[in-house]
């Protein structure tokens, strides 16, 4: 371009730079940029400290839900690894996506008070906000030596930005200097701001209540032939690895608490069989697999409108020791015993929780011959 094209247009872009009245003139930087410069590394120790309280939460608190969710609702042994992983992905990037784009926090964030912005010092929006939030699983992931690439652009940059920030044109600065260099927010935006906080609040608590309510509800579990069902807290599941003859097998894994239903139709015995001969026949069976067995107290009880026995058993099973807890109910179709179980130092606290288990045990509709 010839110089007398140069004077017909006083401010011409060359190579990232103005020209007026033929001086060169750089463009004004971000004052966002400006203040990151001044940081030492105190800024990227509170990154540090916010992104383990945001690792913290999501995979010990919403990680443990999904995959507790998951295996609940689907009603297996084991649930959908897939699904569970996809869930939480998009979960975990969906927290870092609308909390940063829309308000420039994290829950870390808000705890240091640190907070990101774009250059002018507003919360960053949907667009930079994406771009950062995908640059997450490279240099924040930590499957990659704990973020290390975060940590080390965050302190060899000048403006302390990490890859993310970087591609996205957003800096990460501590609250109270972004006030102080003031930011342009009208009334207007602040309360749509906190009117969203709470909407989000409010959908976030009612949306966690229902799937807590849902996950927490207790359980019913009905034998195979869909003749018997007994009622267990939330957090007893479906196992028949435990005994596979069994009709209906359940377990408390965290407790280490076992419960089998085992039914057999009255025509299987003589006529003449009795409630009590049907519960030697069962204790007998039980100390034959025990080592040292030793019985406890017998007692006659109803079980939802049925005659029962009820009696403990303590033994050792491959040295392990071991207390049962039986009950042998008569029902007008079948005899059943319903067997429980736990180490016997946890049988005390356990008791309660076994019985209760036990007394919601109940015949649905069955046809009589």
């Amino acid at each position: 371009m010839e110089e007398h094209d140069l004077m017909k247009h006083p401010s011409t872009v060359v190579s990232g730079e103005h020209v007026v009245n033929g001086s060169y003139i750089r463009p004004e930087p971000d004052r966002m940029a400006v203040l990151s410069a001044t940081y030492g590394a105190s800024i990227f120790f509170r990154r540090w400290a916010a992104w383990m309280i945001d690792f913290i939460l999501i995979v010990f608190g919403y990680g443990g839900l999904v995959y507790f969710a998951a295996k609940k609702l689907a009603a297996a042994e084991s649930p959908n690894i897939v699904m569970v992983v996809g869930i939480f992905l998009i979960g975990s990037f969906c927290y870092y996506l609308l909390l940063e784009g829309l308000t420039g926090y994290t829950l870390g964030k808000y705890l240091l008070r640190i907070q990101v912005v774009n250059g002018e010092g507003s919360s960053p929006g949907m667009v930079k906000s994406l771009i950062r939030t995908a640059i997450h699983l490279v240099d924040t992931n930590p499957l990659l030596f704990w973020g290390l690439p975060a940590g080390i652009c965050v302190l060899a940059t000048p403006k302390k930005q990490r890859l993310g920030d970087m591609a996205a044109g957003t800096y990460v600065v501590k609250v109270r200097d972004l006030r102080a260099v003031g930011r342009k927010k009208t009334g207007i935006f602040a309360g749509a701001i906190i009117l969203m906080t709470i909407i989000s609040a409010i959908f976030a608590v009612s949306l966690i209540s229902s799937l807590i309510t849902q996950v927490t509800k207790p359980d019913v579990f009905v034998s195979k032939d869909d003749q018997f069902e007994v009622t267990a807290p939330w957090s007893w599941s479906r196992d028949y690895t435990i005994n596979e003859d069994a009709d209906i097998s359940i377990k408390n894994e965290f407790t280490e608490r076992y419960l089998i239903v085992l039914s057999e139709p009255k025509s299987d015995f003589d006529s003449s069989m009795t409630l009590q001969e049907y519960k030697q026949i069962i204790q007998s069976h039980i100390e034959s697999g025990l080592t040292t067995p030793e019985s406890g107290k017998v007692s006659n009880i109803v079980v939802n409108g049925y005659l029962a026995i009820e009696f403990t058993l303590k033994g050792e099973v491959e040295d392990t020791p071991v207390m049962y807890n039986v009950t042998t109910i008569e029902t007008p179709s079948h005899y059943h015993q319903v067997l429980a179980w736990t180490y016997a130092s946890r049988y005390g606290r356990s008791q309660q929780e076994l019985r209760k288990i036990r007394d919601s045990f109940r015949e649905m509709n069955i046809k009589t011959e």
